[in-house]
């Protein structure tokens, strides 16, 4: 059931401050993967950091059509986990927090039947900040990601 729904129009700036400390379904762009019932728990001008059971998620508000507030009811709020509202400042960079961990990197999807939507188990090495690149390991094969491709990732 759906209550709160927010609308990304594309040059203006996206402003999901209202949906801190709730669940949502988070729906991207064209081809690019989704998130259901999700909660919100932190966003700056650029992304929204946000959990699915325990696990914490991003996703490019560059990517995001909309965002729709789930209702969720008191048996369903039970067997999620507590949502941590955190106040993050504006210039800390939210992909540092995935360093070192196994994550599920979506990528932008450009054409419809792409070869690889995105990397899977894949661990973050490093950030190059000045590149704008991470530096991933999948299947002992190592490569360079644009930041700017990304439009999600999430602890596997």
């Amino acid at each position: 059931m759906a209550a709160n729904k927010r609308v990304h129009e594309p040059g203006k700036e996206f402003d999901c401050s209202g949906f801190h400390g709730k669940y949502a379904t988070i729906n991207m762009s064209g081809q690019d993967v989704g998130y259901a019932r999700v909660g919100i728990v932190w966003s700056d001008r650029n992304y929204i950091l946000f959990q699915f059971r325990g696990r914490y998620g991003l996703a490019n508000k560059a990517y995001v059509k909309d965002i729709t507030e789930v209702r969720m009811t008191e048996r369903m709020l039970r067997k999620e986990t507590p949502l941590e509202v955190c106040p993050w400042s504006e210039h800390f960079n939210p992909y540092l927090r995935f360093v070192g961990q196994r994550c599920d990197i979506h990528m932008h999807q450009t054409r419809m039947f792409e070869a690889s939507p995105g990397f899977f188990g894949a661990k973050i090495l490093y950030l190059d900040r000045e590149n704008g690149l991470i530096r991933i390991k999948e299947n002992s094969k190592q490569f360079n990601v644009s930041i700017a491709m990304i439009c999600g990732i999430m602890e596997s």
